[in-house]
């Protein structure tokens, strides 16, 4: 029985351990999410982030260049998109909840290209990663790709989640990279002023 609750007690900590520092591959790339502030007015513009890439492996990783989501009044052509996700939850007694949209659970608010066209080879770029190496992808303008922001309310605290998918990288090998950050919001409005 003791080594039962060892046990347990191991896998809470490995698990708050991949929340705080991110998800690994299987390749042994990292992915996790840096925010520009990690509170701010729900009125604000979203601040900007960036996803960091970081090798932990022993062995030289490719990934796919092709990560930054498209900011633009016209729709990208599939060939142009990176298969991005990048969704918010509300983060409450410790689970995420979001909103129910015909029976399914869908976050807060959210972005989504995806997915691409088959591309030639000779068309894609790579990032080749060494053990230990970060690559830095910045995420500008994130209030223009995000849709149903109005859901974001002050003095609550939300996690911000970005899922990149590669199946370009190694031949029929398809990686999801999964990065995440919590975030809380809070009113800066000056007293008597409405609040959120």
């Amino acid at each position: 029985m003791k080594r039962i609750f060892q046990f347990l007690g191991c896998l809470a900590i490995l698990t708050f351990h991949a929340a705080v520092w991110g998800d690994m591959a299987d390749n042994g790339v990292e992915c996790s999410v840096v925010m520009e502030k990690t509170s701010f007015d729900a009125r604000e513009a979203f601040p900007d982030f960036k996803l960091v890439f970081t090798n932990k492996g022993e062995k030289t990783v490719r990934l796919l260049d092709n990560i930054y989501p498209v900011v633009g009044l016209r729709k990208p052509r599939k060939a142009e998109a990176p298969e991005i996700r990048i969704e918010i939850w509300g983060k409450g007694t410790g689970k995420r909840f979001g909103k129910v949209i015909l029976g399914k659970k869908m976050p807060l608010a959210w972005y989504e290209t995806g997915p691409m066209k088959a591309w030639r080879e000779d068309m894609m770029r790579f990032i080749t990663l060494k053990p230990g190496e970060k690559h830095e992808v910045p995420i500008k303008n994130a209030y223009l790709l995000l849709t149903y922001f109005e859901y974001l309310r002050n003095n609550n605290r939300y996690e911000l989640e970005v899922r990149f998918k590669d199946g370009y990288s190694e031949p029929g090998i398809r990686r999801e990279y999964v990065g995440r950050q919590e975030f809380n919001t809070s009113s800066r409005s000056p007293e008597g002023a409405p609040r959120w």
